[in-house]
């Protein structure tokens, strides 16, 4: 048994808690873009298309950049994952030359 089997459910439970607050912050993103209008049509005061600038121009950018620092980081994850198996197969099979090679001084 391989050490990174051992974390290997652990950090897929992370990938999917990461991908899973993708999900969500997209969600939000939709859905504040859906309020803006709803906003603007009760808004009292006449810096209504202000309001709707600023959330163009400020808030879904910034959400935009926070979905996509959690993507790469789930992306990163997984790739890290990758790798972790690269090496395991690797060290396995030079695991089992050697083994193979001393047992066949042994023999």
């Amino acid at each position: 048994m391989s050490i990174f089997n051992l974390v290997r459910a652990p950090a897929e439970e992370a990938i999917s808690i990461v991908m899973k607050q993708k999900g969500e912050m997209e969600d939000m993103q939709s859905k504040t873009q859906g309020y803006v209008p709803k906003v603007m049509s009760a808004w009292r005061g006449g810096d209504e298309q202000e309001f709707e600038a600023d959330v163009q121009r400020k808030l879904i950018p910034a959400i935009m950049n926070l979905i996509a620092a959690i993507a790469g980081f789930g992306g990163n994850l997984g790739g890290a994952m990758n790798i972790m198996d690269q090496a395991d197969s690797k060290v396995t099979s030079m695991v089992g030359g050697l083994s193979d090679m001393f047992g066949s001084f042994l023999k």
